[in-house]
């Protein structure tokens, strides 16, 4: 009996910490914390989030068409407090980085001919922590159009 109690303890450990991450990275949580910083562009649906821990990076591949205004916005839970994203061409060229505008979270910008973007999202490493735990958290690239 002893030994059961203790491999419930231990599962019970290992298990139900990430339940709370995943809750926090749902459509709901989307929809209710990212979705109205999008205004006044219209949100094109898709809902890109992942759970990221400091130090990993996510990337997105967008198509985005000729003569239309677009907003890419990263959204992003609060415990992660340096998350980055650059825009990269078809030619791997940066077109945007947010550590040169200040770590924005939102860029706009107008399409002068049909292209391939890549968007790559990156969560630094917070150098500062003393107490070794590395933060983790929900992140989530939305894009936005106007009409």
């Amino acid at each position: 009996m002893r030994y059961f109690l203790l491999a419930v303890a231990v599962v019970s450990f290992t298990v139900f910490p990430f339940v709370p991450a995943d809750a926090q990275c749902s459509k709901t949580w989307v929809k209710k914390k990212c979705i109205p910083k999008i205004s006044p562009f219209i949100h094109n649906g898709q809902m890109n989030s992942t759970m990221l821990r400091e130090g990993q990076s996510a990337d997105l591949s967008l198509t985005v068409y000729s003569g239309q205004d677009y907003r890419i916005l990263i959204c992003h839970d609060e415990v992660l407090e340096n998350v980055n994203f650059k825009l990269y061409d078809s030619n791997k060229k940066v077109i945007f980085d947010s550590r040169d505008h200040d770590n924005t979270d939102v860029w706009d910008f107008k399409v002068k001919s049909t292209m391939q973007l890549r968007i790559e999202v990156e969560v630094d490493k917070n150098e500062y922590a003393t107490n070794g735990i590395v933060n983790s958290g929900c992140v989530s690239i939305l894009v936005g159009f106007k009409q």
